[in-house]
Order: C-alpha cells, then structure tokens, then sequence
C-alpha cells in the first residue's frame, strides 16, 4: 500500500519521496477489529508480532500518560532547571511510578484480580498518603504489617469495566472558524 508523504515532512527534507510503502496489519482484539499501518518489512516482521509491538508500544504510552497526568498533575515541564536535576526528576518519577505499579498489581495479585483493573490515579493517591503515615512510624518492623494493610485498602480501588460507546469516535465540527476572546466583558 502507498500513502502520501506530508507536506510538512517533505518541506522539513525535501529528499523524501513523494509516496511511501506501508502495509496494513489487521488483528483481533476482544471480538474488535484493529488496523495498524507499519513500515516494518513482512520477511522480518509477521502480523502477529506487529499487533504484540503495538500493544506493547500501546502501554507504555499509557504508562506515560499515567506519570503526566497522574503524578505531575498535568504539569507541561518538569520543575527541575539544571540536566541533573532533570535527570534526577525523571528517575523519581520513573521509581515512584514503578512502586505504586507493583503494589497496585500486589494486590490485585492478593484480591484474585487483574492488575489493570486498578485506577492508576487513585492507587497513587492512596499509596501517597500511606506513605506519609508509614514514614512517621516510629518502628520499623511495622513496616512489613502496614505494607499488607495498604494493599487489603488498595482493593477497594477496583474500577468496573464500562461499556464502549455504541457509536464510532468522531472529531467534533468547531462552532466558529475565528478564535474565542473568552476574556471579553460580556454584552450589555
């Protein structure tokens, strides 16, 4: 199959060709049709492998997601100003998203349940502010008692599966073709 090189893309390096070679890799997913578009060569690369790359592809996008929206509140930056410090930002967040990963899947491991049915945010909200109380305990010990505890409380953060919308996804038409001054003083 050929698509169109973007216009963008072509002005941005007018070396690339006008047309480019993808196919089309079709799979299942819970009785749902998904289409994926790859460059990647069949005789190296079969469908199946494709569609295990996307989905893996797929959740680490999520797990991006999670970090941006989750933990930094949907900051657009990160607050550190030197590249250490940038670094050392990007390992914290990276080490806390990782805890409150395996805790959250601890105890869905100890509730008979699937990790992913465990809402992110909430579970690291929860571990957040147990945290803090465990990091006030005067004995260590405790630690391993209050560890078991936090994940018996994690399970009350399993989410219920909804039901998919029954029409396709659409982009909604804009009301207005000029920008909004949502500043302006009202008529009167």
């Amino acid at each position: 199959m050929q698509m169109r090189v973007s216009p963008q893309a072509r002005k941005k390096n007018p070396a690339l060709p006008e047309y480019w070679q993808v196919r089309a890799v079709t799979y299942q997913v819970e009785g749902n049709e998904k289409t994926v578009f790859t460059s990647l060569p069949a005789s190296k690369f079969s469908a199946e492998q494709v569609a295990t790359l996307y989905h893996e592809r797929w959740e680490i996008e999520l797990g991006f997601r999670d970090i941006k929206s989750s933990m930094q509140d949907n900051a657009l930056t990160l607050r550190s100003k030197t590249v250490d410090l940038v670094y050392q930002e990007l390992w914290g967040l990276l080490l806390a998203y990782n805890v409150v990963r395996r805790e959250a899947s601890q105890a869905a491991v100890a509730h008979k349940r699937a990790p992913s049915e465990i809402s992110f945010k909430f579970a690291c909200q929860h571990i957040a502010s147990h945290l803090v109380v465990m990091a006030g305990a005067v004995s260590p010990s405790h630690t391993p008692r209050r560890l078991e505890e936090l994940r018996g409380s994690i399970g009350v953060l399993f989410i219920t599966k909804r039901p998919r919308p029954a029409r396709p996804r659409a982009v909604k038409m804009s009301k207005t073709r000029y920008p909004v001054n949502r500043k302006a003083a009202p008529l009167k």
